[in-house]
Formats: C-alpha cells, structure tokens, sequence
C-alpha cells in the first residue's frame, strides 16, 4: 500500500477482539495503522468470557501462545440440560490441543492490545472519534475527542453494537441519543465461592421461561464462574426481571452451591446477531465494518469473541490485498465474509428456532444424547471447531472429523 505523507493507511476505531486483530493483521503487513478506543486499557467488558476453539484458534494465528491468554482456564466438558431437566455431557478431545476455554475479557482485549502494539500499530487510548469526512482526494479525516486529527486512506470500524462510525457515516449527528433497543440482550455477573460441580465444565441450561434464549455457568482460572443469561427482547418483557428470576433458580442454586456469592450486581450489553442488517462498508468501501459493528454475533449462541477476531482479520486482508482500490477492498471484504460467516449465520439462526419451544429444545438434546459420536462432535461444532454450515453437508463429516485438532496442539 502507498500513502501520501502524514497520511495513514488505516485507523481502526475500536480496541477490542475485532479492532486489535485489524491493526495486528495491517501492522504485520508492513501498512501504517493506528488504533483507537475511548477506554483505556485494561477495561472490564461485559461479556459470557466464553472462548470457542475458532477464537482459540484465531488466537494462536495473531501469535498468542496457549500461556499468553494469562489466565485462561481451559475446559474439557460442556453440560447442556434441556427445558426437561435432562442434563447431556458433550466431550471435547482431549490431548489435541485447546477446543474450549475462558477468560476474562479484562485480561484478554488488553493483551490483544499489546499484540497489535509489539506488531507496529500506534494506539491512542482515552479517545473517542467525533466525526468522520471524506476530502476530495478520497481521503479520510477523523476528528478525534483529544482535538486531534487523523487522515487516513481507510477505516475499519470495529466500535461496537451502536457504532459511532455507523452513525456518522450515515448522517447521524447526535453520537449520545438513544440507541434502538436490540433484539437480544445479556446479563452478566461474576460469583465467587462455587461448589466443584460448577467449575468442572462450562454448563448451558434451556429453562421454559428463557426459550429461545438460554443461561450458562462458566469456570474461570482464579476460581470464580461466569454467570448470565441470554434473553430475547419482546414488548411489554422485563428482561431485569427475566434476569433476577433465573438468579434465583433451584437448578442454579444447587449448581453454585450454599457459598457461592455475587461479586458485584450484573451488567447488561446487546447481542448483535443481524450480519445481513445493515451493509458491511460505508463511503464506497473506504469503511469496513467488523465485529459487533458488523452484527457478525452467532445467530444460534450469541458467541461474538471469534467472530470479531475473523471479521477483523477479513477486513485488514482485503485492505492490504485491494491494490489500493476501496471500491476492491469493499467486494472482497463482502465476497469473504458472505461465504464464511454468512453461511454459517443462516444455519445457526436455522437452528435457533429449533430452540423457540421446549418440544423443539427436548427433541434436539434428545439427538445429541443419542450416541458418544454424536455428542463428541456436537460439542466441537456448537463451539465453531466446524463451519456452522457444514452440518447441511454430510459429505464433509467423515473427513473433518477424522483430522481436525484444536488450537495450540504442538504445545
């Protein structure tokens, strides 16, 4: 890539998974890049702090090694109860490398940070971009909060569900008013003292009252568990109240145990789960959105951590690989993302309304109890070790089952 001088090739807006993987890939690429967020790291982030062996993976490719993601708790087990009260174990390989882990997102989206840093990407921490214009040239200026400015050749826009690069770029003016409430939202909260039972495996319970969303409970490496919810917004529905009904459930309560307490009162955050919503670049393709921006959340599991690193990666490889064309940089970016994501998007949401009723919920875990194959491998698919669409391609089972190994395997 070329640039004029005191121009940037890239700016990406937005510190987390999706942001630092950008600036990493750009970095690395021998292209000028800064990064930028309005929080200053580390920062808490509201999230489940689940990772899938496709984050796992992306992880290990940005150069993170398995004791980089300090700490991390690698986990072997997932528990899924259905509606019923039937609980299913689902296996992960073990001995294969990582497939399924957690960690703080406090501790991770800092280390990412310092990933994109080592690589040669600028940061600017404490800044908020105020506004974003396109010159004549084709370039483009960002008004940062600091009175600074920035001219670049592209923006990948990785701030979030409520973007203030969307809003800018689409004519919003008023970056505070109000967002729109989101289809799926989530609740999370940290507890300490939990029996054994809860930090053995990641568990996900389907309760009547949350269809089609779900709760889970997920062990961390300092001894506390994850606790959430994952509910649908619906008119006239108390999602506070959905909350605090779950926290106080029997199944719950016997899962954390007598001694199990809230570290702090739970935080809510948005799902974005519509990829196809709203399109992926903006000012002919000199804007690329990824991560939550993008809506890039799984459909099916509200999982977002490795869709924000692939989204991420996606955008920084069709800057680097545009010839210095937007307008190239925009359909690769789209070409990529609709074949991988894309797909798996429309399974996943597919699947998701198997989950809307508790008969469809009892008839699924019904299946994957039917068999130690059928749960070994539905562990790994639900947490993206295979595509989300190959479960319509039963040709390609035998051979990625066979062979595929988790993240870090030689180590």
């Amino acid at each position: 890539m070329t640039h004029s001088q005191g121009t940037l090739d890239v700016a990406v807006v937005g510190a987390g998974p999706a942001g630092s993987a950008a600036a990493t890939t750009i970095a690395r690429a021998g292209a000028n890049v800064v990064l930028i967020d309005r929080a200053r790291f580390p920062r808490d982030k509201t999230c489940g702090d689940g990772l899938t062996t496709g984050a796992l993976r992306r992880l290990e490719s940005l150069g993170l090694g398995r004791f980089d993601v300090a700490p991390m708790r690698t986990v072997t087990e997932l528990a899924v109860r259905s509606p019923s009260g039937r609980t299913v174990f689902l296996p992960f390989p073990e001995g294969r490398g990582a497939f399924a882990a957690v960690a703080r997102r406090h501790d991770l989206d800092a280390q990412l940070v310092e990933v994109a840093r080592s690589a040669g990407s600028g940061v600017e921490e404490g800044t908020r971009c105020t506004g974003v214009e396109r010159s004549k040239d084709q370039t483009l200026r960002l008004n940062l909060s600091t009175g600074k400015e920035i001219r670049c050749r592209y923006v990948v826009a990785a701030d979030g569900a409520w973007s203030d690069i969307r809003k800018l770029t689409s004519g919003e003016r008023h970056l505070d008013a109000t967002p729109p409430r989101p289809d799926w939202m989530a609740f999370r909260a940290y507890v300490s003292g939990a029996r054994e039972e809860a930090l053995r495996a990641l568990w996900v319970w389907f309760s009547p009252d949350l269809l089609p969303g779900y709760a889970w409970s997920f062990p961390l490496a300092d001894g506390s568990v994850n606790i959430g919810i994952a509910a649908r917004a619906a008119n006239g529905r108390s999602l506070a109240g959905v909350w605090r009904t779950a926290l106080a459930s029997p199944f719950l309560e016997s899962l954390l145990g007598p001694r199990a307490e809230l570290e702090a009162p739970a935080r809510a955050w948005p799902i974005p789960t519509r990829l196809d919503a709203a399109p992926l670049s903006a000012f002919d393709g000199s804007v690329l959105f990824a991560g939550d921006a993008a809506g890039a959340a799984d459909p099916f599991t509200g999982e977002g951590i490795g869709q924000a690193l692939e989204t991420g990666m996606l955008a920084a490889e069709a800057i680097v690989d545009s010839s210095d064309s937007p307008g190239a940089a925009a359909e690769h970016y789209w070409r990529v993302v609709s074949s991988t994501i894309g797909r798996d998007h429309h399974l996943a949401s597919s699947c998701h309304r198997l989950f809307s009723h508790p008969v469809g919920a009892k008839a699924v875990l019904r299946f994957v109890d039917s068999g130690s194959t059928v749960r070994r491998n539905v562990a790994r698919w639900l947490f993206e070790d295979y595509p989300r669409a190959m479960a319509a391609s039963p040709f390609s089972w035998p051979e990625a089952f066979r062979h595929r190994e988790g993240a870090w395997a030689g180590a």
